[in-house]
């Protein structure tokens, strides 16, 4: 398990990497009224392959090795990184040297680690009043403390001075982390619900799942469309989260006569809801922060995401997993029932967040032209704060 883990930790900071950088070159090539439907695209790709997953792990964790879910992947990966070499080694023209922020890097990854951990382990394996408990509190609370006095002398700072202000970026963020919460920890709890409490086989459950994670890019294919045509981001926002609280709502109570469809229809409104609010987030927020600081805006929002979706599998996870361990089909239900109450409570944070957002026109122009056509002098200003 500890390599397991070492591993994982590894791999995800090459899909940190791909998935932030997808966004900013996606960015720097389109219109914010255009980026919709390329990001959209991109989500096909992302929501494909999860419902290709589920099933393909289920089958090869039934019927061959839980070991080959990892080693169907290494063609993939090398296939990856020919496409990525290929693919932007024509960009690399004007390499210039830049200041990175490493000390702000590393000690946001000191206190996110340790928040995770506090979220993972207290009440289960340590007593939340414990020294082990106290002093991850400790270390993410001195972590925070640095990363701050970090950032303010830091020549390009992980997270720019006032990027987290206006009437977008800090609503944007907090629907976002509170998006993947929610979306994250439904393809967690969903199969555990149907194989531990309803007793399907792992094939089964990834089968009975494929549905809601196809919805998902189709109708984040459909806001793309929507958002390029009207230029507004809050109507899809809204319909997304109103569509994810409900999905959530429907699991307070399941008949019992169907409840694999029952969880089934839950979980494919909850995939809506995320096709549906996702890329309205994203465009908002990329049109709302300036071009200078966009690659560390898109970071900043892919670490709100990466948080909802760390953070709520560690709080879920902490919930059910003395019940699955144990085995006791009764208590694991009884686990889930609560864990969908901290849903509900994330659902509620992303119809507040979306709510809050200023709905801002989508510009039809480039960011980088915006940015060329500001530099020109006073006579082009006013066109580019048009476009």
């Amino acid at each position: 398990m500890v390599l397991l883990v070492v591993f994982r930790a590894v791999q995800g900071v090459g899909a940190g990497c791909i998935n932030t950088l997808s966004f900013i070159v996606m960015a720097d090539l389109f219109s914010a009224r255009e980026r919709g439907k390329w990001q959209a695209v991109n989500n096909i790709g992302f929501a494909t392959a999860s419902a290709i997953g589920p099933s393909v792990g289920g089958i090869l964790s039934d019927t061959v090795s839980w070991r080959w879910i990892f080693l169907l992947n290494v063609p993939i990966c090398v296939i990856t990184l020919g496409v990525v070499w290929y693919g932007l080694q024509r960009s690399a023209r004007n390499r210039q040297r830049v200041a990175i922020d490493w000390a702000g890097a590393s000690w946001s990854m000191i206190g996110i680690v340790a928040i995770l951990l506090v979220l993972t382990w207290g009440g289960r394996d340590f007593d939340w009043i414990s020294p082990p408990m106290v002093a991850l509190v400790a270390t993410a609370i001195v972590a925070g403390a640095i990363l701050w006095r970090t950032e303010r002398r830091a020549e390009d700072p992980l997270v720019p001075a006032g990027i987290l202000k206006g009437p977008v970026v800090p609503f944007a963020c907090v629907a976002f982390f509170a998006t993947f919460f929610v979306w994250f920890t439904m393809i967690l709890l969903a199969p555990l619900r149907l194989q531990l409490v309803l007793g399907t086989s792992a094939t089964q459950a990834g089968a009975l799942l494929t549905p809601g994670i196809v919805l998902s890019p189709i109708c984040a294919l459909i806001t793309g469309q929507v958002l390029s045509r009207t230029g507004r981001c809050r109507l899809t926002a809204r319909a997304g989260s109103a569509a994810q609280l409900m999905g959530l709502s429907m699991l307070l109570y399941v008949p019992p006569g169907m409840a694999q469809l029952w969880i089934l229809l839950s979980f494919a409104v909850v995939g809506v809801g995320t096709g549906l609010t996702a890329p309205s987030l994203m465009i908002g927020y990329q049109n709302a922060v300036p071009h200078r600081q966009l690659g560390a805006a898109i970071g900043l929002l892919s670490l709100f995401r990466q948080l909802g979706a760390s953070m709520g599998t560690a709080v879920v996870g902490a919930i059910v997993g003395s019940s699955v361990a144990e085995s006791a089909t009764a208590a694991t239900a009884g686990a889930i029932n609560t864990a969908v109450l901290v849903q509900l409570a994330a659902g509620v944070a992303v119809v507040l967040g979306v709510g809050l957002m200023a709905d801002l026109p989508l510009g039809s122009t480039r960011a980088t032209d915006v940015e060329t056509t500001l530099n020109r002098g006073p006579r082009w200003s006013q066109v580019a704060v048009d476009h």
